[in-house]
């Protein structure tokens, strides 16, 4: 199953795109690659807490999860393919310790296929993958993925929220092409 992963130069502002397998991706999640970045992410985030920074953290990459997109030659983005992942995430934990807790609860259920820590070290983001019941296939138009990414996203928030003892954030995490 593939990812978009979202790139965004900070000097020149340039934004690329590249599409990555999840075994390749949790790889990358393993290993600290840019000199400290996260580890020093992890350090600053409590300071900010409750200022204006604390929403207002930039970070130059992330994780389109949901599908795979790519540019078209007037630069517009668009969906290829949608892999029936949802994502939730808790945030806001006090520890380490409630973030193994969140990951060993999420990991009880067998439509989990994923469970790791943000990269605060104080949040979970938990990917549920959906298929369609008839086939087991995906949705191919985007307006239709859309709709049952709406549907599972839903779903998976009242399957997963009464095992935890932590609120789920409420998102709606389509991509959207002006969003990313």
């Amino acid at each position: 199953m593939k990812v978009t992963l979202i790139r965004q130069d900070n000097g020149s502002g340039k934004e690329t795109l590249s599409i990555c397998e999840t075994g390749t991706l949790f790889d990358k999640m393993k290993t600290e690659t840019k000199a400290g970045h996260i580890t020093a992410l992890r350090e600053i985030i409590p300071l900010l807490e409750g200022t204006y920074a604390d929403t207002n953290i930039l970070i130059n990459c992330h994780t389109l999860f949901c599908c795979e997109i790519y540019r078209t030659k007037e630069g517009e983005r668009k969906m290829k393919r949608y892999n029936g992942l949802v994502q939730l995430e808790v945030s806001r934990l006090a520890s380490g310790s409630e973030v193994e807790f969140v990951k060993r609860q999420a990991a009880l259920l067998p439509q989990t296929f994923a469970a790791f820590g943000g990269s605060s070290g104080r949040s979970v983001k938990i990917w549920v993958r959906f298929a369609l019941p008839d086939d087991g296939g995906l949705p191919t138009k985007e307006a239709e993925a859309e709709l049952f990414h709406v549907h599972a996203y839903w779903l998976a928030v009242k399957c997963y929220q009464p095992m935890l003892p932590f609120d789920i954030d409420l998102k709606n995490l389509f991509w959207h092409r002006d969003a990313v």
